[in-house]
């Protein structure tokens, strides 16, 4: 992730509320989008890198987002993404949704940033995206109702238990995954938004060649067949995981979430660690996987040091790199409204 700079020079990261070295207000701006500090201007306050009189993003007040906007009393561009939070009267619900909202504005800005859906032509209004962040419940008559974390329609929902570190690591070891977190869920859910709003309906040859014709395959017999059988035994040869053998969706939607991870490690490689790399639509992925997957390497030796799990897999074999390019041609596609 990108850092900005406070006004007295300070290195702000995503996270950051207060610079610690002045006490300056920090947060990000709407009109210029900077990742910033601000200063008090009567009942606004005052952008330090545009100058613009910006207002906080109604959300501030319940802690879950450091924007502020060219109006007053506005949610802010990112928190409009959500349509529907928790309730709000429990304070640990806050703090999930908190959780939540950070892992989807990291999204967003990714998004954003690479010119990937929902920021191309007018697609957020053919095809819109939102979230909506709910707990399981109980029904009128005492039946429990249950989240299934998923996509629908340019819908992703997230199960707010999945914002319990110890609910997250539960199911993470129940179902063998290496990873399981909060923007992990983010990045492979909105593959099946990218998948249905733009990579099947604009680029469904090479996606049948490469992911299978999904259509073709019933969704929930090949998801029984996953959970009683496993993957195949040489399923990394042509997958990013285990799970993205099941289906031709899912196959996809975590070729996505392994895309976006290089690129967030590639983004963030370039903004503080020193590195040169180039990310821009027009770079050979080959090259681009290589140079990420060296970094991958030498931070997995400091996880290792600490006892934790590798960062990304090491090496990636060439049909899944043939696979990531698929998702970096995306990028390439140029219309006008649709």
């Amino acid at each position: 992730m990108k850092t900005g700079r406070c006004r007295c020079g300070n290195r702000i990261f995503f996270n950051n509320h207060y610079c610690l070295a002045c006490n300056a207000t920090l947060g990000r701006c709407g009109p210029c989008s900077a990742l910033t500090s601000f200063s008090a201007i009567d009942q606004s306050q005052g952008c330090d890198t545009c100058g613009a009189a910006t207002y906080a993003c109604t959300n501030q007040v319940h802690g879950v987002c450091r924007s502020f906007n060219a109006a007053p009393n506005t949610l802010c561009r990112l928190c409009e993404f959500t349509r529907t939070t928790p309730a709000l009267s429990n304070a640990t619900n806050v703090a999930r949704w908190g959780a939540l909202e950070v892992a989807k504005r990291r999204l967003l800005l990714q998004l954003e940033e690479l010119g990937l859906p929902p920021f191309v032509a007018n697609l957020n209004e053919t095809h819109p995206l939102k979230f909506q962040f709910i707990e399981d419940s109980i029904d009128s008559t005492g039946r429990p109702r249950r989240v299934t974390t998923g996509h629908k329609d340019g819908l992703i929902t997230i199960n707010l238990a999945e914002a319990d570190s110890v609910h997250r690591e539960r199911v993470r070891v129940q179902l063998r995954e290496p990873q399981r977190t909060l923007i992990g869920h983010m990045r492979h859910e909105v593959g099946h938004y990218v998948d249905w709003s733009w990579a099947s309906r604009l680029a469904a040859k090479d996606y049948h060649r490469l992911f299978g014709d999904p259509l073709a395959v019933d969704y929930a017999a090949a998801m029984g067949a996953h959970y009683q059988h496993g993957p195949p035994a040489d399923w990394a040869q042509s997958h990013v995981s285990a799970y993205a053998t099941m289906h031709p969706w899912e196959d996809f939607a975590e070729t996505v979430n392994v895309y976006l991870d290089i690129l967030a490690i590639a983004t963030t490689a370039s903004d503080v660690g020193g590195r040169s790399l180039d990310m821009s639509p027009a770079v050979d992925t080959k090259q681009l996987v290589s140079q990420v997957l060296d970094i991958v390497i030498e931070v997995s030796e400091y996880n290792y040091d600490l006892g934790l799990t590798a960062l990304l897999p090491e090496r990636l074999p060439p049909a899944v790199i043939e696979k990531l390019a698929y998702v970096h041609g995306l990028r390439s596609i140029k219309i006008g409204p649709l």
